[in-house]
């Protein structure tokens, strides 16, 4: 088989993309959600969120994806009494918690201008069509020296469709995925691992972002800490635990798959967590150190990853034992099976039948 069949080339990378922001599934909303509109000030934002009441996700801060020209120019729109968007935000009913659906972005440009403590200090940028008054500023020096601007940023009301749900349904939960995955279509749309990290977060969330900062790991996959990856780490990560321990489970429809699963072990027990965190470590030292010799992972598709992964996990207590030459022989064994060509992989990325032939080939191959 040619080297071509053998590493991912960019249309089965596309493909995967694609799958993965057209798999959504067609949730009837739950009888007991009520959607109403109210109105809220910049400044009630802010309150609300330094009152813990409003979660933007403080692990999303290091995914901030608008520019500081393109926060600039929200500040700016603000200050003119332009027309924002409407945000949508979730409401928990019982605990008061509330969580951003859509307007990520403008809240935490929102939050990052008006929060004047010296050490939050931001300076706007520097533009030509943006009033000369902040262009080039910072929000502290804009607060005293233009405080009339600063409070009509403050005072600006923005309309808000806020959903009352009960966190502790699956249904609902399940629901609000599918409205993060609805409303979130522009261009800086939160990937369905950065929605789970809000929606899902947990004991097990929290594993997963320890995982990715685990030595063997960064080194396996060239991880590049300076690069923002949109939790893409995470959700292999995710699969790979997902389909180690319920792939039994898997109808073809992955979204729901991993959220299932994340919604399950949300709070995972200290037990289950030392089980997860046990097989990932071990799956990952054993493909880094035996299998590759100390050397990063070529770039495969995500489909073969995972299930080199799976098929390490299910044999590991034997695979422990061996040596590279044959533990080598498998890896080269599985990346050169015809379930693993591009070709192949093409034609079913998520379908039921194929996910499971390609799972179950890779722990025949390491049995």
């Amino acid at each position: 088989m040619s080297n071509e069949h053998l590493e991912l080339d960019e249309e089965l990378e596309k493909l995967e993309e694609i799958q993965e922001e057209t798999d959504d599934f067609n949730e009837v909303p739950p009888n007991d959600i009520v959607a109403f509109n109210e109105l809220r000030s910049c400044a009630d934002l802010l309150r609300m969120y330094n009152d813990n009441q409003l979660d933007i996700q403080p692990d999303f801060q290091r995914e901030i994806v608008w520019s500081n020209t393109m926060q600039t120019r929200l500040i700016d729109s603000l200050v003119k009494q332009l027309p924002i968007p409407s945000l949508c935000i979730s409401l928990d009913y019982k605990t008061q918690e509330r969580f951003v659906i859509d307007g990520l972005q403008r809240i935490a440009s929102i939050i990052k201008f008006l929060d004047v403590e010296p050490t939050n200090e931001w300076k706007l940028s520097r533009l030509s069509d943006i009033d000369t008054r902040i262009s080039g500023k910072t929000n502290i020096t804009i607060k005293s020296k233009y405080k009339d601007l600063f409070d009509k940023v403050q005072n600006t009301v923005l309309p808000i469709t806020v959903l009352r749900c009960d966190y502790s349904k699956k249904s609902h939960m399940h629901y609000l995925f599918t409205i993060f995955h609805r409303l979130n279509t522009g261009g800086s749309k939160l990937s369905n691992q950065e929605i789970r990290n809000c929606i899902f977060n947990g004991t097990f969330n929290t594993l997963l972002k320890m995982s990715v900062e685990y030595e063997n790991y960064i080194k396996l996959f060239n991880v590049n800490p300076e690069k923002i990856d949109r939790f893409s780490n995470e959700e292999m990560v995710l699969r790979f635990l997902s389909f180690t321990f319920n792939k039994e489970n898997y109808s073809g429809q992955l979204a729901r798959f991993l959220n299932e699963f994340m919604d399950k072990f949300q709070n995972a027990s200290e037990e289950n967590l030392a089980k997860f965190d046990n097989i990932f470590k071990r799956t990952i030292d054993l493909i880094y150190r035996k299998i590759l010799n100390s050397s990063p992972l070529p770039k495969l598709s995500k489909a073969t990853t995972e299930a080199l992964f799976v098929g390490v996990a299910y044999n590991i207590d034997d695979l422990e034992k061996k040596e590279h030459n044959d533990l080598h022989s498998y890896y080269t064994a599985l990346r050169n099976h015809e379930l693993f060509s591009v070709e192949n992989l093409k034609e079913g990325l998520a379908q039921k039948e194929r996910v499971l032939n390609r799972l179950d080939k890779s722990i025949e191959i390491f049995g």
